[in-house]
C-alpha cells in the first residue's frame, strides 16, 4: 500500500490558525468579559466555529476539499459580518430597539482605536479565511 506523503499548505494551517484565534476570542467575549451576544453575533460564531471544524478535518486528511466545504459558512458569514460591520459605522441605520438578551443590537462592547470593533474582528477573520483557502494548490 502507498504511503500518504501529501503534504498541507502553509495557507490550510493560516486559515485553521485565524478560525481558531476567531473563535477563541468570540468564547472570550462572552464568558469571561460576560459580553452578551445579539442574534446576529451568534450566527457568526457558531459559521466560525463550523469553519473551524471544518479545517481541522481537511487538514488531518490532507483532503484540500475543505475550501469546497468551507464556502457555505463564507458566503454566510462575510455579508453577515459586512452587515454588522456597516451598522457599527453607522452607515446602516437600524430602529433602536433591545434585542431578546435585553440590550440594543448596535452596542459596541468592544472597541479599539475607535473603529475596530469584534464585528471587525469577524469580518477580518473571515476574509483571512477566504483568502487562504482560494491560494490552496492540488497536493502533489
Amino acid at each position: 500500500m502507498k504511503e500518504n506523503t501529501k503534504s498541507v499548505s502553509i495557507y490550510a494551517y493560516a486559515a485553521w490558525t485565524t478560525s481558531l484565534a476567531a473563535s477563541i476570542a468570540s468564547l472570550y467575549f462572552i464568558e469571561i468579559k460576560g459580553n452578551p451576544a445579539a442574534p446576529l453575533c451568534w450566527i457568526e460564531r457558531m459559521l466560525m466555529l463550523g469553519l473551524l471544524l471544518i479545517l481541522t478535518v481537511g487538514i488531518l486528511k490532507r483532503d484540500l476539499s475543505m475550501k469546497w466545504y468551507a464556502v457555505p459558512f463564507l458566503i454566510l458569514g462575510i455579508p453577515s459580518a459586512m452587515f454588522q460591520q456597516l451598522v457599527h459605522w453607522n452607515i446602516i441605520n437600524l430602529p433602536i430597539q433591545p434585542c431578546s438578551t435585553g440590550f440594543i443590537c448596535t452596542t459596541k462592547f468592544f472597541n479599539l482605536f475607535g473603529f475596530i470593533t469584534q464585528a471587525t474582528l469577524c469580518l477580518t477573520a473571515f476574509l483571512i479565511i477566504s483568502y487562504c483557502l482560494t491560494k490552496l494548490k492540488k497536493l502533489r
